[in-house]
C-alpha cells in the first residue's frame, strides 16, 4: 500500500545574488517516514530547511505540503499546520523555567491568552498547566519542571526544545542538528526520545553524525554544493559510488 505524500520539492532553488546555495531539488517525502539530511557545511541543508518551514522565499520550484502548494504560506501559517522545526542553537527562554516555557507554546497554539509574554494563571487556564504536566510526565522530564532552562545541561536543553516542538503537534517535524556539541550519553538521549515519537510524524532530520542518521532513519538524502547526489536507504547510500567519492575517501566522516 502506498505511503500518503507529505511534502514535495520539485525543483527548488535558492540563489543569493548571484550564490546557488540550493539548485533544483527535487524530492518526495511520506508521511511517517525518518529521512536523515547530510552533506558539507555549506550544502545548503539548513537553508533546505528554512525553505520547507517558511523562513525563507524559494527563488525556484515549488513546495507541497499534502500535495497543496505552500510556497506563499508564511511561516506561522505552515506552523499552524503541523510544519514544526526546531534550529541548530536553542531558542529556549533561558531567565524562565522549563514549565513556564511549555506555558507559552501552549498559550499561543491554544490562542487562550492574546497577549502571550504576559503570566498565564493557573486559576484562570487549568488545561494549559494539566498540558503541561501531562507532556513532561510522558517523556520523563517532570522533575525539571520548576528549574529555569539556563540551570540544565545542554542536552536536558535540546530535550526540553523537542518537547516544546512535539507540543505543536508536528505532522511534519524538522530537526536542524539536534545533538550537535553532545556528549555520547545526551545523543542516545535524544535519539531515544526521538525515537519514541508516532509513527504518524514525520521527521526530517539533519545531522553531524552520520552513524545516528544510518542507525535511525529510514533513509537518507545527501546534498553536495546545493544539490542531491543520493537519497535512499542508509545501506544504499552508504555504498554509493559518489557519496563514496566525495566523503567516504577522506579521513574524517562526512560532516553534516
Amino acid at each position: 500500500m502506498k505511503k500518503e505524500k507529505i511534502l514535495s520539492l520539485k525543483g527548488l532553488s535558492k540563489h543569493f545574488g548571484g550564490i546557488k546555495v540550493i539548485e533544483d531539488v527535487t524530492l518526495e517525502v511520506s508521511r511517517g517516514e525518518r529521512v536523515g539530511l547530510i552533506g558539507p557545511n555549506g550544502a545548503g541543508k539548513s537553508t533546505l530547511f528554512n525553505m520547507i518551514a517558511g523562513d525563507l522565499e524559494p527563488s525556484g520550484g515549488t513546495i507541497s505540503y499534502f500535495e497543496e502548494p505552500i510556497n506563499r504560506l508564511p511561516n506561522y501559517k505552515r506552523t499552524e499546520q503541523g510544519i514544526v522545526r526546531t534550529f541548530q542553537k536553542n531558542n529556549l527562554m533561558m531567565g524562565l523555567t522549563v514549565k513556564e516555557n511549555l506555558l507559552l507554546v501552549l498559550q499561543r497554539i491554544n490562542k487562550k491568552h492574546t497577549q502571550w509574554w504576559k503570566q498565564v494563571n493557573k486559576k484562570n487556564y487549568p488545561s494549559l498547566f494539566e498540558k503541561v504536566d501531562k507532556l513532561l510526565y510522558e517523556w520523563g522530564l517532570q522533575e525539571y519542571s520548576h528549574l529555569k532552562v539556563k540551570d540544565l545541561s545542554y542536552g536536558v536543553q535540546r530535550q526540553i526544545e523537542i518537547i516544546m516542538a512535539i507540543a505543536g503537534k508536528p505532522k511534519l517535524l524538522l530537526l536542524d542538528e539536534p545533538t550537535a556539541g553532545m556528549s555520547q550519553v545526551e545523543t542516545d538521549q535524544i535519539i531515544a526520545l526521538i525515537n519514541k515519537l508516532s509513527s504518524e510524524v514525520t521527521i526530517m532530520m539533519i545531522e553531524h553524525d552520520i552513524e545516528v542518521l544510518f542507525g535511525n532513519m529510514d533513509r537518507v538524502i545527501v546534498l553536495h554544493a546545493g544539490t542531491l547526489i543520493a537519497d535512499g536507504s542508509p545501506e544504499v547510500v552508504r555504498e554509493n559510488p559518489l557519496v563514496k567519492e566525495i566523503y567516504m575517501g577522506k579521513e574524517e566522516m562526512i560532516n553534516a
